[in-house]
C-alpha cells in the first residue's frame, strides 16, 4: 500500500461515519421544521411564510404540510446553508 492511502476498510468506515452524520443533520432539521410548524399552527399563522409573510401555496402545503416558508424563501434559505 502506498503512503498516504488508507486501506479499504478504513475508507469505508470513514465514509459511513460521514453518511451517518449527514443523516443526523437531516433528521435534526426535519424535527426542528415540525416543531416550528406546530408552533406556527398554535399561533394561527399556518400557511403564512415566516420569512416574507406571504402565503405558502396550497400545492406546497399539500406536499410538505410542515412547510413554514414559501418556495422562494425556502430556496433562498437552503442556498445559505
Amino acid at each position: 500500500m502506498s503512503r498516504g492511502f488508507r486501506d479499504a476498510d478504513s475508507t469505508q468506515e470513514m465514509s459511513g461515519r460521514e453518511a451517518d452524520a449527514a443523516i443526523q443533520r437531516v433528521h435534526s432539521l426535519a424535527a426542528e421544521q415540525a416543531r416550528r410548524s406546530a408552533e406556527l399552527r398554535s399561533q394561527g399563522s399556518y400557511g403564512v411564510c415566516e420569512t416574507c409573510g406571504g402565503p405558502i401555496g396550497e400545492d406546497r402545503l399539500a406536499a410538505v404540510p410542515e412547510a413554514t416558508r414559501c418556495i422562494r424563501c425556502q430556496a433562498s434559505w437552503e442556498a445559505t446553508r
